[in-house]
């Protein structure tokens, strides 16, 4: 048994086609369009923006798109000679492409494309000749599309849209498309609209502004794009030391390598793409990540992490001087509509006299852009975002205890953004007692919904469950200085609920068989739980590995659920577990994964979107 998808025809292999420069010896990657209506200008322009030279074969005796007649008049376009009869055959077909070869007018074409076989006005070509100059332009080993003749095509053209940058009349380099496999191409056009519809304004500009980061931290070194979708965002790395910390821009300072240091830059720019909101992707430079801090640049820290310097004028404030307040915030699994009432306020509110107000909002970098979208767009560029590039928690960690204990020494008040909640691993407690030893400030701590429970719940993962669950253990896959954390024993009535685990589930998994965990226990990874794109993958202890590693990318964050509450309501359900004789399980496990051995879930389920629908 494999963990592998099986593939169901009738998908496209979609690809981004971008001409590669021309030289002195070869000529430029070119497109032939034959027709001179309304469907050559649409492709005629969309190749103009990909790079690609257009030729386009028109009639004189044929009335012209005036958009085709426009570009061949400014020289966008190239015309050669094409007046076929529509019912033109083989010979005629193969004629025509000897005599234009010859005359180096074809030099360069890849892709061939024949536009009168559509219904638009003046005489249709028939099918028979469509065929006829598929065979001949496909011996020439030219790639066709032929309109309307899906079965005669070799690509199709899907329904594309184009970003605009933000505050520019330029277009961004995003691009989005949708096909329907010519299932219902009208269709197509309007769900493309609806999703454009769907997405922010500022995502041509973020798509555009993280490219320029990449090209600037990287130093310009060339890379293939495609290349950042094997990047494991949650994988173990080496706990920085202070050194390499802020060595990033001078690596020859420590013995922190260039190549080191530009592999670091990398994997945090693609963390931030993960995590960021878009409307702050979309002004994003190496100088404004995380201002003030960057991934190459920080303020000098003191020796120890732990031994932050007290300023002279916070051991005797002035009686007279405001006291600053630190909150500390749990922002739950993810979705706003999960945010307690209180978290609502403090995120939102905008009266200066307020008790909710806030002057200075610092967040981790797993709380999500929904949540953060609800500070008002006025006040949004001043969100901190923790810089949590790999290898520098303990680092970013400090960073905001101290941008924290600044601004409250000036008597602002700080809303420190964790998601989930604060004292469950989101490390509040450490902070309480800094701020109370560093600033004399008594922090206040208001809870959040922990994916730890909400998770599970979301997913339909009941975290006890009579006959079934008596117990729930919460732990961390990461302890102190990025070391394992460690694992509970295996109870057959217990469910273990692992936090930050991800990347490190090789050894989760080895961990939870070296104690007594059975390998065909059940275990499910619960991703981006809440959000609409959640993803609740099943499977066993044994076999999760593989599994993941078969699928596409994780989505993070996401945590686990270990235990046979994982499968006890699929279904018709089963609660008598705990009764049964453990000798059962296998073939209970086997009966509930069926022959594939694993269950995905994509999404929240129909009755939450219909919840969140109804909101």
């Amino acid at each position: 048994m494999h963990a592998y998808p099986n593939p169901e025809p009738g998908a496209s292999l979609i690809l981004a086609f971008h001409p590669v420069p021309s030289t002195s010896t070869t000529p430029p990657q070119s497109i032939l369009l034959l027709g001179a209506g309304r469907l050559t200008a649409l492709r005629s322009f969309a190749a103009l923006e990909a790079g690609y030279r257009v030729v386009v074969g028109v009639s004189s005796s044929q009335p012209w798109d005036p958009e085709v007649r426009y570009r061949i008049e400014e020289g966008q376009i190239e015309r050669i000679d094409w007046d076929l009869a529509v019912d033109a055959g083989a010979e005629v077909w193969r004629k025509w492409f000897a005599a234009t070869d010859s005359a180096g007018q074809l030099d360069g074409v890849r892709l061939v494309v024949l536009t009168d076989t559509v219904a638009a006005g003046g005489r249709r070509r028939d099918a028979v000749s469509a065929r006829a100059f598929r065979d001949e332009a496909a011996r020439r080993r030219f790639f066709v599309n032929i309109a309307d003749h899906p079965t005669l095509s070799d690509y199709s053209f899907a329904s594309t849209h184009r970003f605009d940058l933000l505050d520019s009349s330029r277009k961004s380099p995003l691009q989005v498309a949708l096909t329907t496999n010519s299932s219902a191409c009208r269709l197509a056009t309007r769900l493309r609209r609806e999703l454009v519809a769907a997405m922010p304004k500022s995502a041509g500009s973020a798509v555009a502004a993280v490219g320029r980061l990449r090209d600037e931290l990287r130093g310009g070194a060339a890379t293939d794009d495609d290349s950042e979708e094997t990047l494991v965002l949650n994988r173990p790395v080496e706990q920085l030391t202070r050194a390499k910390s802020w060595a990033l821009d001078e690596p020859s300072s420590s013995d922190w390598s260039t190549e080191a240091a530009t592999a670091t830059r990398m994997r945090y720019v693609s963390q931030i793409s993960e995590y960021w909101p878009l409307d702050r992707l979309a002004t994003v430079t190496a100088n404004s990540l995380s201002a003030p801090s960057t991934p190459t640049r920080s303020p000098p820290l003191s020796s120890s992490y732990h031994d932050l310097a007290v300023p002279s004028d916070l051991a005797l404030d002035s009686v007279t001087k405001k006291k600053g307040r630190i909150l500390l915030l749990g922002t739950g699994p993810g979705n706003p509509l999960l945010l307690t009432r209180i978290a609502h306020l403090l995120l939102t509110t905008l009266d200066p006299t307020s008790p909710f107000y806030i002057d200075l909002f610092l967040s981790d970098k797993l709380v999500p852009s929904h949540i953060l979208d609800l500070i008002p767009a006025e006040r949004r560029k001043g969100v901190v975002i923790a810089r949590k590039y790999p290898g520098n928690a303990e680092a970013a960690q400090e960073e905001l205890m101290a941008l924290a204990i600044e601004a409250a020494s000036q008597g602002k008040t700080v809303l420190r953004l964790k998601q989930g909640d604060p004292f469950l691993y989101g490390r509040g407690g450490e902070e309480v007692l800094r701020f109370r030893a560093v600033a004399g400030i008594e922090s206040v701590v208001v809870p959040g919904l922990s994916s730890s429970l909400a998770g599970p719940a979301v997913a339909g993962i009941p975290v006890t469950q009579r006959g079934v669950a008596e117990q729930v253990v919460v732990c961390t896959g990461v302890g102190r200085g990025g070391r394992t954390g460690s694992l509970a024993t295996y109870e057959r009535g217990k469910t273990l609920c692992v936090l930050m685990g991800v990347a490190r589930l090789e050894s989760l998994v080895a961990g939870l068989l070296d104690h007594g965990y059975p390998a065909h226990l059940p275990i499910a990874l619960v991703e981006r739980a809440s959000a609409p794109d959640q993803r609740v993958v099943a499977t066993t202890v044994s076999r999760i590995v593989d599994v993941l590693a078969s699928l596409p990318a994780h989505r993070p964050p996401g945590m686990i659920v270990v235990g046979w509450a994982v499968m006890c309501l699929d279904g018709a359900g089963d609660m008598g577990i705990l009764d049964a004789d453990p000798a059962t399980d296998p073939a209970r496990v086997s009966q509930w994964l069926g022959a594939r051995g694993y269950s995905v879930r994509d999404g929240l389920s129909d009755e939450w979107q219909g919840l969140l629908a109804g909101v």
